[in-house]
């Protein structure tokens, strides 16, 4: 069996790079290079990775060679750390993202039971099973099921406003007396409601606009999840 043919580099023949001592400090400074295109802060351990990647790299090449080509080497070298390190930085975004929204679960819920307040939304608070402590555990369990972090707060209160709508679904008829307590109930929920926006201006902005709109925004994702409940089931 013919024997596999062996690449030689600098230290197996060291003509391959005219002026030995240069290339300890040529190779040093490509190594430097690499860890200056990281993205701050790095861990140590991705620097030592780096540094042995880019010599791999470079043990063919030395001092004599094209400063363009060396570079692009290094770079291409470089690429896949650097696509590993954002997507650790998205990874990490996402989940912070994601605990804000299950943090502010309670503030979503109150501007849902606000946009769709009615008689029945009433009677359904009313009912132990459905009160808001706990519909809000409910919900708090749906984000931490459905939602990725890569949300926006429309859509995560999109996912509020579909999850109102099908425990409404499941209500019975309101009695005729709760029109009579409908009034207080959305003034109460109003004030509620305009008290948590004041922590998030991002969903103070996107309700304002939704109520000054006449709704419109709401209407078309109830007209959405109507839809979805009457198209017939294959």
């Amino acid at each position: 069996m013919p024997r596999r043919p062996r690449i030689r580099d600098y230290h197996d023949d060291p003509t391959l790079v005219p002026g030995d001592d240069r290339r300890p400090a040529w190779l040093s400074r490509w190594k430097e290079w690499a860890i200056e295109q990281l993205p701050e802060p790095v861990s140590a351990a991705t620097r030592s990775r780096t540094r042995s990647e880019v010599e791999r790299a470079l043990v063919r090449l030395g001092p004599q060679d094209p400063e363009n080509e060396v570079r692009d080497l290094v770079q291409a070298t470089l690429d896949p750390i650097l696509l590993e390190l954002a997507g650790r930085d998205a990874d990490a975004a996402r989940g912070r993202r994601k605990q804000e929204y299950l943090e502010q679960v309670e503030i979503y819920l109150e501007i849902a039971l606000l946009l769709m307040a009615g008689t029945r939304t009433t009677a359904m608070l009313s009912r132990p099973e459905y009160a808001k402590p706990v519909l809000t555990e409910r919900l708090r369990r749906r984000f931490r099921r459905l939602l990725t972090g890569g949300e926006t707060h429309a859509e995560v209160l999109e996912h509020t406003i579909e999850f109102v709508d099908r425990c409404l679904a499941k209500q019975p008829p309101a009695p005729r007396q709760w029109g009579r307590r409908f009034a207080t109930g959305t003034f109460v929920t109003k004030m509620i409601t305009e008290k948590v926006l004041e922590e998030i201006p991002e969903l103070r902005e996107l309700v304002n606009m939704g109520l000054a709109a006449g709704g419109r925004k709401l209407g078309a994702v109830l007209a959405r999840l109507a839809a979805a409940r009457k198209a017939p089931r294959s």
